[in-house]
């Protein structure tokens, strides 16, 4: 008997195994998925009445657009990993500067610039 169930006893044994490693597998791919950044679009309004550089960035990577007048809008993507923070900054053409920082998992976030030349202000709306 025991001759005959060595080879069930492999076949099983064989395919706990398998199993073991395809759920092992796709754990690590579902974990490797989760933690994968999301493009985020954001758009910067420019309501001030200056002319600004406005750049926005995650933690690996940042994007500036120079130039934006009053009443332009600013559109960048940007992919921050899951928990990180989206930076805005407003710096005005010989004037003040500005920035907000904030979390979240949408993926199109909105702000607008607005205050003086000398005290920009970006909010998120």
């Amino acid at each position: 008997m025991s001759a005959n169930s060595s080879p069930v006893r492999r076949i099983v044994t064989g395919t706990v195994l398998v199993g073991a490693a395809a759920a092992i597998g796709l754990g690590m791919a579902s974990a490797a998925d989760a933690a994968a950044p999301a493009k985020v679009t954001v758009k910067v309004a420019q309501k001030g009445n200056y002319t600004a550089a406005i750049c926005v960035g995650d933690i690996l990577e940042a994007r500036c657009t120079d130039n934006v007048g009053k009443g332009q809008t600013a559109t960048f993507t940007v992919a921050p990993p899951k928990g990180t923070a989206v930076s805005v900054n407003v710096i005005v053409k010989g004037g003040g500067s500005a920035d907000k920082s904030v979390v979240s998992n949408k993926t199109q976030l909105k702000f607008e610039t607005s205050g003086s030349k000398a005290k920009p202000v970006v909010k998120q709306v």
